[in-house]
């Protein structure tokens, strides 16, 4: 299985993936970023903040950059109003 490295940049600074982790494909590579990706969205949102603008770069096991998820793309935000049964 290929090897990709998946670096976070967001209001902390860059954080490199340095050992990597294997995934079948980009995609499973990029489902994975973006699991990661809520994963440090909680974190903020305990800390109440959410640095949207923050991304991770996923490069393959040739250090060759194959794509960034924005922090944008692993959530859904929404401002639907609540129905009120009465």
């Amino acid at each position: 299985m290929p090897k990709y490295h998946l670096h976070i940049c967001n209001g902390s600074g860059f954080t490199e993936d340095v050992e990597g982790h294997e995934y079948a494909d980009t995609d499973e590579a990029v489902e994975a970023a973006k699991r990661g990706i809520r994963d440090l969205m909680a974190g903020e949102l305990q800390r109440g903040e959410i640095n949207i603008a923050s991304f991770i770069e996923i490069e393959d096991e040739r250090r060759q950059l194959v794509r960034t998820v924005a922090f944008t793309e692993a959530v859904a935000v929404k401002s639907d109003p609540c129905p009120r049964e009465r």
